[in-house]
């Protein structure tokens, strides 16, 4: 997907980066007016970062405008620190199957704190290669602020006007919040705050069965948590094939994930010790904590595609 958006914008054209193939806008063409870049990147996350740079290897000039941290969710809160973790669930889990092989262990010990101190300490690793220091040296400018388009042909950050003779948005996306009753009073976790813990909860609920509930659900499992994997739909993965899924469901019932399909999740409530979750089947599922993962949405609030002539679902 990202590759695609680093070629697009040579078609003149804008493309649109988080959730896939979003929208398209024609390039730029003010007849005699200087444009401050040839390229204009909107988010700094790794649709955006692979658009700069693959710009710079065809000598264009580019501006990298980001409000947040550089690298986005890939870097932050995705990509990296999720499979840095699975990466320590599966030694974890190594150990205790070590019996297959004639190898006898005792369960592994885990220091969720240390595990986390990894997580963070790769992200680290991973954000110097892209940092705004990195990127200027690249010869990408980057612009720290908030962009959004005043018209079809000029983005303000900040109070600057600044031109292009094409713009690329990659603003990416953000957690799905269902409304459920008395969710908001449970002080939930989502894909972007669950790095942010410090000790491992006894009892995970994951709600929602898509890729990043179940892979965060198998991690927590192989590191020591109870977990309970809560889908509303007849089977988990509802986007990939169910020979696929199936295998999936099979290897997180295997790892001891307590699976639940055809669950919808009714209403949440606060207890003394965690929280308590009615499921439409009558059931109750008691946790510590619980983590919510039915979707993402586009963040495409407050940048202008109105004002820019974007039509976007």
């Amino acid at each position: 997907m990202y590759c695609l958006a680093a070629s697009k914008f040579l078609a003149n054209t804008v493309f649109h980066a988080g959730l896939g193939p979003g929208f398209w806008l024609s390039e730029n063409r003010g007849v005699g007016l200087k444009k401050d870049y040839d390229l204009l990147i909107i988010g700094g996350g790794s649709a955006g970062l692979t658009a700069a740079r693959f710009a710079r290897q065809l000598d264009l000039s580019v501006a990298l405008v980001e409000k947040g941290r550089m690298g986005g969710d890939c870097t932050w809160t995705g990509c990296v620190p999720s499979k840095t973790l699975l990466r320590a669930a599966k030694s974890a889990q190594t150990i205790r199957e070590a019996v297959r092989f004639g190898i006898t262990s005792t369960e592994p010990t885990i220091d969720f704190k240390a595990v986390m101190g990894r997580v963070r300490s790769v992200v680290q690793d991973i954000f110097e290669s892209e940092s705004p220091d990195t990127l200027q040296a690249e010869g990408i400018d980057v612009i720290r602020g908030e962009a959004r388009f005043i018209n079809a042909k000029t983005v303000s950050v900040d109070g600057r006007e600044i031109t292009a003779r094409r713009y690329l948005v990659c603003t990416g996306a953000s957690p799905a919040i269902p409304p459920i009753v008395g969710l908001a009073e449970a002080e939930f976790l989502t894909y972007e705050t669950v790095w942010d813990l410090e000790d491992l909860p006894a009892r995970l609920a994951v709600v929602g069965g898509g890729p990043i509930g179940c892979e965060l659900a198998q991690a927590f499992c192989r590191l020591g948590s109870s977990v309970t994997l809560i889908e509303g739909a007849e089977r988990i993965m509802l986007q990939d094939e169910p020979e696929a899924a199936e295998t999936v469901a099979q290897r997180l019932t295997q790892d001891g994930v307590n699976l639940r399909t055809n669950a919808a999740l009714q209403r949440v409530e606060k207890t003394a010790d965690g929280v308590r979750l009615f499921l439409n089947d009558d059931v109750r599922v008691e946790a510590d904590k619980v983590l919510i993962a039915v979707g993402r949405r586009p963040d495409v609030d407050g940048i202008g595609l109105q004002e820019a002539n974007v039509e976007h679902g």
